[in-house]
């Protein structure tokens, strides 16, 4: 069985991650403010791929769903960061990512009792 050093693969896509978003930068197509949140957002979507590889390819759901949960809080912080940077009401942001972490909580207490 071909193990994947899936931290080590984790490494080399966040820099590759980094690297896009700061030659964007100097490229001009984002601006200062958004190469934190797009940062954000981009692990966010790595962390759910690895969800992904670990559900499917690993046998470790137990271990996906906890990964999935944290690349979803990353989208959404990552998300609600530039929305806040566009000119969007802080509030709603803070409302979005409650609703988010509530919606995670209620699912884990569904898949626990399941059990």
């Amino acid at each position: 069985m071909v193990r994947l050093r899936i931290g080590l693969l984790s490494l080399g896509v966040f820099l590759i991650i980094v690297a896009v978003w700061i030659a964007a930068l100097i490229s001009g197509i984002i601006i200062v403010e958004n190469l934190i949140p797009m940062i954000l957002l981009s692990c966010g979507l790595w962390i759910v791929v690895v969800a992904g590889f670990k559900a499917f390819k690993m046998k470790q759901p137990d271990g996906a769903f906890s990964t999935f949960g944290w690349g979803t809080l990353f989208i959404v912080v990552g998300g609600s960061l530039y929305m806040v940077s566009m000119g969007m009401n802080p509030v709603y942001t803070v409302v979005f990512v409650l609703a988010i972490i509530g919606a995670l909580t209620v699912i884990a207490t569904v898949r626990s009792t399941r059990d």
